[in-house]
């Protein structure tokens, strides 16, 4: 009788859970603009979603069938285990989901290798800023999402306990499936080779894998094109040359910020008056893009003027930007601060690699972003008095004010209304939409107190008489975005506010300019390794350009985890690296508006080209015998 009601008591428990796994799916889905797209769309996200739910409930039936098995063995007549296994496993499903969706519908991605990376690696956690309000919301909802799936079990054992109805059957379900799968696949490959109109619901659904049958869709006599797949992968050889340099007679120090967050429209008068009147002084850059539309990216390529998707082998070999070589080769005092992590990303690992741990400073205790970038300012500056004033120095900072939650103190408030926090565990995309305004005036506070930070250093500058050997780069890792485009913040897409950020580069000498030509992180190093007499060619170290010289570049890269974005003044193309083929490239305008189907495919077909420049950027520093960037 036990194992009787057990079955059957879990069979509708996880049924029940399916369709709850249905609904939060549905969030993702663009139901209203699919139905708008004719029957075929239609049909293929219904099944699609409807087989894919049943995927992501595989390890909780899994799981509990095993506990099953185990415990009937072990005990007969006891339900526990295998109940407190379904319960378990159906709650932790559930939460994921859940949290899937509300990713997405936030900065629009799934759970992926980026997001396992935040949660593994030490400072990821620290780095997404949470309140305490926001960790006690997440720990009410996995109670909650636990709890309801403990609820739904016993109501359903209660249920069967008084009233033993039919026995659920789902003999049919493994052949449904197995049709499903090959349905839903096998038909997105055939699409891709005709109408193409599955793209953007498979993008859709979370964790869809794409086939795509070239073989068998050719021996059927469809025209096929081989698949273009974009690998960055092998051994480096960066440089590509020895570095040579003729050390210069009285070197340059170099200050380097870098902030996070920072947008390029920030930099004006009213926001940030200290660096508006330090950069008439300097070069100021009015179009510059980042290399990542995040920190990890955006960092590595203004140290190593690389596409940020080098970043993977550079972490693999421990390999650190030439930069930092150069300067200790010409015995630069060094001491770097940051107001997060060294560890998250892991620069200590890449471009920092190099640098002695003894000169990579956190903040001990770090209390809000805004205290610990005044106090590792004070430091800085400590640093620079204490120097031996005979040799060069070296120092960089990475600001955290501008990160979200967004911190400042309350004499650098300058815009009102403003959320007086922010709270992640209740955040929705309606509410962001109906609050977007004060967020950004939050935002923009903490823009306000990173320029109070950034003239405390313009000062001591001044008063020290240090602006005539001494190079300062202001610079942002990316830019923030407030629902512009749709989304919140940074990481999600390539949009202009998420990738664009104030460029100023001082440099004693040069004349001030302000340009708006394209320029991009990848310019910073081709722009500064001249100035301390280096002799190479910059293509032996970067892709850059060197801005002083008034060099000029006509596209750029910009990258994410797992995506790589070609950006000229006309178009925007994006396309996995490493992963899924290019029947999921992406384009749009260069100013982010959209393009209908035809234009797309005309864009991907002119643009060939430089596409194929872009395969040859990405696998450059590679040496050749093991390079895998290739056209397959």
């Amino acid at each position: 009788m036990n194992a009787n009601l057990m079955q059957t008591t879990l069979k509708a428990y996880f049924f029940i859970t399916y369709l709850i796994v249905l609904w939060l799916v549905s969030e993702s889905l663009p139901i209203a603009s699919t139905i708008e797209s004719g029957w075929l769309p239609i049909s293929f996200m219904l099944i699609a979603t409807l087989l894919y739910g049943l995927y992501y409930l595989l390890p909780a039936l899994g799981i509990t069938a095993l506990v099953r098995f185990i415990s009937q063995r072990i005990r007969p007549n006891s339900v526990r285990p295998t109940y407190i296994a379904a319960v378990l496993t159906g709650g932790i499903t559930t939460l994921l989901m859940y949290a899937n969706a509300k990713l997405f519908s936030l900065y629009g991605m799934f759970f992926n290798g980026f997001i396992l990376n935040l949660v593994i690696t030490p400072g990821g956690i620290e780095s997404l800023g949470g309140s305490s309000a926001s960790d006690i919301g997440f720990a009410l909802i996995v109670f909650g999402f636990i709890s309801s799936q403990a609820l739904i079990l016993w109501l359903l054992h209660r249920y069967y306990l008084k009233k033993l109805t039919p026995n659920l059957s789902f003999k049919w379900l493994p052949a449904s499936a197995i049709i499903a799968t090959l349905s839903v696949h096998m038909g997105f490959a055939l699409d891709s080779y005709s109408t193409n109109q599955l793209n953007e619901v498979a993008q859709s659904v979370p964790f869809y894998q794409t086939v795509s049958a070239r073989g068998f869709f050719k021996k059927l006599g469809f025209t096929t094109q081989r698949e273009t797949k974009l690998k960055v992968k092998g051994k480096l050889n960066y440089p590509l040359n020895p570095l040579q340099f003729n050390k210069p007679a009285k070197p340059y120090n170099i200050i380097w910020l870098t902030s996070e967050s920072w947008r390029a429209d920030t930099l004006d008068e009213k926001v940030m008056p200290h660096s508006w009147e330090f950069a008439k002084n300097a070069a100021r850059y009015t179009r510059n893009y980042s290399t990542g539309n995040g920190t990890r990216m955006g960092v590595f390529g203004m140290f190593t003027g690389l596409p940020g998707n080098y970043w993977f082998p550079f972490l693999e070999e421990r390999r650190g930007a030439a930069l930092i070589e150069v300067l200790q080769q010409q015995d630069y005092q060094m001491s770097l601060y940051t107001s997060a992590k060294f560890s998250y990303p892991e620069f200590d690992k890449t471009i920092f690699s190099k640098v002695p741990s003894d000169h990579l400073h956190e903040i001990a205790k770090p209390t809000s972003g805004w205290e610990s970038d005044r106090d590792n300012v004070t430091n800085l500056l400590s640093f620079i008095d204490k120097r031996d004033p005979k040799k060069p120095f070296f120092t960089f900072m990475f600001f955290e004010s501008p990160h979200a939650r967004y911190y400042f103190p309350p004499e650098s408030v300058i815009a009102t209304p403003y959320r007086d926090d922010l709270n992640y565990a209740t955040l929705s995309k309606t509410a962001l939409r109906n609050e977007i305004s004060p967020i950004k005036n939050r935002y923009i506070n903490s823009v306000h107190h990173l320029d109070m930070q950034y003239g405390r250093i313009f000062d001591y500058l001044k008063t020290h008489q240090l602006l005539d050997n001494t190079i300062v780069i202001l610079i942002g890792d990316h830019g923030e975005e407030f629902m512009e485009h749709g989304f919140w913040g940074h990481n999600s897409t390539f949009v202009d506010p998420q990738v664009r950020t104030p460029l100023v580069i001082y440099a004693p000498g040069f004349q001030p300019l302000v340009s708006d030509e394209m320029t991009s992180h990848m310019d910073v190093i081709p722009t500064i390794m001249p100035l301390l007499g280096v002799t190479n060619p910059s293509s032996d170290y970067a892709t850059g350009y060197n801005l002083l010289a008034g060099e000029k570049r006509s596209h750029t890269y910009i990258s994410d985890w797992d995506k790589v974005t070609y950006v000229d003044n006309d178009v925007k193309i994006t396309q996995p690296v490493n992963g899924k083929s290019f029947v999921l490239m992406k384009a749009s305008k260069g100013n982010d508006e959209a393009l209908s189907n035809e234009a797309r495919k005309l864009v991907l077909q002119t643009k060939q080209p430089a596409l194929m420049q872009l395969v040859q950027d990405l696998s450059k520093f590679f040496k050749k015998k093991e390079n895998k960037s290739v056209t397959q």
